[in-house]
């Protein structure tokens, strides 16, 4: 396919992106929801947008001397990562689907679980204070740890690359604090009890020197969208995009800061090329460089058993040293993995390496179903008199939850939310008798709580 037919391709896709958004979003009277957030961040913007910037001879710095091979199989990555799109699309569709065969019900008592969970961890303040204490004990001994041996910094992301032992530990202590947090936010936009504010405040702050900006953005993402939709249009799309501006801005400097640069002057002079050029949105590039090297063998799942066993240090598990996604897609390459974090290519990558286009049509209708059920509990949970808070942000765990089908290295965040759901569950009847509450209004906030 000429690169004519590829950007034609393109404006098709994009032109029924704006067309669905405008008609099934705007115009029904919301400046963003969730169907249409999912859309834009896992299919749009890193593909579709990136096209034309994932060809440019810019990418030179990047992907050096195989620059010209990543052009070569650029169109053929478009295509499968355009089938995805058409895949999440169809996968909105059928959850939307009303068969009268009872399937989507029963799916929908299994799918709850999850969400059931959530609630019931935000229906105890006192539980979400406790667990704040461990995570902050946890944080601090992480913290003191690195400081010890490397000095003051905000990059204890570099520090377990070079202590692998580590490593699992500062992934447990991440994940920990991301779940917490966010649910400690979530109560609190409901409640106003300013303690789980500043519960918030501070597991984010410690977040801030373990050097990833996903761990930040994780604890108030989904939760901003949720409050975006609830205020519908007494908000504009301009204040949105300003808004997404100066996350997007801050982001970088934050990277910046982690690899020692403080100037403010640097970041604007750099921001550009980091934003089209750089590894942030770099999916279909990233995805190109695999496949063009990549030797056409397919890898039958074995990333996302190695994502399953997160938690193993790879310096003891041979088949993780090997099979870690980020492991597989850097040795492929020719990147030393034990110095780089992995390439991302993206929601349809390891999908195709693992299963070919049957993998990337099964990722893109798991994702879409779940993202249109999402975009459905949200509106709901958000309009009328009592717009609740804590019931969007519960449906929104599902998000992460199934994006395993996508990217294997989420599963360490999903074990350690699933063991935190756990232990919550147990220390449950104790928090309602040492605080003398019961469960969200007075009733089980279980499965009963979201729609189906």
């Amino acid at each position: 396919m000429n690169w004519n037919m590829l950007l034609a391709l393109d404006m098709l896709g994009l032109s029924y992106f704006g067309f669905s958004y405008y008609f099934k979003c705007y115009r029904k009277g919301y400046r963003i929801d969730f169907w249409h957030f999912q859309l834009f961040m896992l299919c749009v913007l890193p593909n579709l947008i990136m096209l034309p910037f994932a060809g440019s001879d810019l990418n030179r710095i990047v992907v050096g001397n195989d620059l010209r091979a990543v052009q070569a199989v650029l169109p053929t990555v478009f295509i499968i990562t355009f089938v995805g799109y058409l895949s999440m699309l169809a996968g909105g569709v059928l959850w939307s689907l009303h068969l009268g065969l009872g399937i989507r019900k029963e799916a929908a008592r299994i799918i709850n679980v999850v969400p059931g969970f959530s609630l019931m961890m935000m229906s105890s303040r006192g539980l979400l204070m406790f667990h704040t204490s461990i995570c902050l004990l946890f944080q601090i001994a992480m913290l003191g740890i690195y400081y010890s041996q490397n000095g003051f910094g905000f990059d204890l992301r570099s520090f377990t690359f070079a202590n692998p032992a580590l490593r699992p530990v500062a992934l447990v202590i991440s994940n920990y604090s991301i779940v917490v947090a966010s649910h400690c936010l979530a109560r609190y936009i409901d409640t106003r009890e300013k303690i789980l504010l500043w519960c918030t405040i501070l597991l984010s702050f410690g977040l801030l020197f373990f050097g990833s900006r996903g761990n930040l953005v994780a604890i108030y993402l989904s939760i901003l969208v949720c409050y975006l939709i609830k205020l519908r249009r007494r908000i504009t799309l301009l204040r949105i995009c300003l808004l997404a501006a100066f996350i997007t801005v801050a982001g970088f400097y934050l990277g910046s800061v982690r690899a020692g640069s403080f100037s403010v002057n640097a970041l604007f002079a750099s921001v550009v090329f980091q934003l089209f050029y750089g590894n942030n949105f770099s999916d279909l590039r990233d995805f190109a460089w695999v496949y063009q090297a990549w030797d056409h063998v397919f890898w039958m799942g074995k990333t996302y058993l190695a994502g399953l066993l997160a938690f193993m240090p790879r310096v003891v598990s041979d088949f993780r040293d090997t099979w870690g996604a980020g492991v597989a897609m850097d040795n492929t390459v020719g990147l030393d993995p034990t110095v780089h974090p992995g390439l991302r290519p993206g929601e349809f990558g390891e999908p195709y390496f693992n299963f070919g286009i049957f993998g990337v049509i099964a990722a893109g209708l798991i994702l879409g179903i779940i993202a249109r059920r999402v975009d459905i509990d949200t509106r709901d949970a958000l309009k009328g008199r009592s717009p609740s808070m804590r019931r969007a942000f519960a449906s929104t765990i599902l998000l992460g939850v199934f994006n395993f089908v996508a990217i294997s290295v989420s599963s360490s965040g999903i074990l350690v939310m699933m063991g935190i759901y756990l232990f919550s569950w147990a220390c449950m009847p104790v928090a309602r008798v040492l605080s003398g509450a019961s469960f969200v209004g007075g009733r089980r906030s279980g499965l009963s709580d979201l729609p189906g």
